[in-house]
């Protein structure tokens, strides 16, 4: 066991025990509430990237990727792969980027380099504003982000526990545990701090690949007016919506 995994579980337990220690709670939740965040601290990249694997293969499962039998779904998968073109790629791999015909208006990453945007998306925001958008998803890639989220996804949900049973990591989850884990994941949020550096990274990857830099604050206008209209909120998925304060970044961006 690497030293760095273990200080990292010793002080993920300590915080839990530090914050509820003295709370009128379950003594025995709250170990094992403690054990399971100490179980995904030290799960390996790798481990993560396998299971990261299942959920995008589950979610697409879930989801209707935009098909190229019909015209009307092909137009996306067609201009999204305009859009990115050859800058679909990270550290020399190639990302898996791909479409969901929904009027959901959402975009998400996985650790393993997947990225889904959905076509409601796609309606509202020019070519450039999803370029901006799509740098940001691949931010949070590049960030690990993404893996910080998919542990606390862990940790709520019944996942872990299939994992932790066999000693390492499942080869295959059951369907209803990659529910319970698409549901907590599309529930994580991600800081602030991890925000504005996912955002920087849109902007930087709009310059670098000669594209308007301003499309990522256009972007983040156009996501918190969807938010500030009750009629549209409950468009904005779950995780898109959590994204805090699209106005505040949009106009840190602007300073730029």
């Amino acid at each position: 066991m690497k030293k760095e995994n273990i200080i990292l579980s010793t002080i993920i337990l300590s915080l839990f025990f530090i914050v509820f220690g003295c709370a009128n709670l379950n003594k025995s939740k709250l170990v094992d509430a403690g054990g399971k965040a100490a179980q995904a601290a030290l799960l390996t990249d790798a481990e993560i990237n396998q299971l990261s694997v299942e959920y995008i293969a589950y979610s697409d499962k879930e989801n209707q990727l935009c098909k190229d039998t019909d015209p009307n779904q092909k137009k996306y998968t067609d201009r999204l792969n305009r859009i990115v073109g050859s800058a679909n790629t990270l550290n020399g791999k190639k990302l898996d980027i791909k479409v969901y015909y929904s009027s959901t208006q959402n975009a998400f990453a996985c650790a393993n380099g997947s990225i889904r945007v959905y076509s409601g998306l796609m309606d509202i925001m020019s070519d450039d504003e999803l370029f901006g958008i799509i740098g940001h998803e691949i931010g949070h890639i590049a960030n690990k982000d993404t893996k910080e989220a998919f542990r606390k996804a862990l940790i709520t949900s019944a996942a872990l526990d299939v994992v932790g049973s066999t000693g390492k990591t499942a080869a295959t989850l059951a369907e209803s545990q990659l529910g319970g884990l698409a549901s907590a994941y599309a529930s994580a949020q991600f800081s602030q701090k991890q925000e504005y550096a996912a955002d920087d990274y849109g902007y930087n990857y709009l310059k670098k690949n000669s594209k308007n830099p301003k499309a990522m604050a256009s972007a983040l206008r156009t996501l918190q007016k969807l938010y500030d209209n009750p009629a549209e909120r409950s468009k904005i998925a779950q995780m898109f919506s959590t994204h805090p304060e699209a106005g505040k970044r949009a106009a840190r961006l602007e300073k730029k």
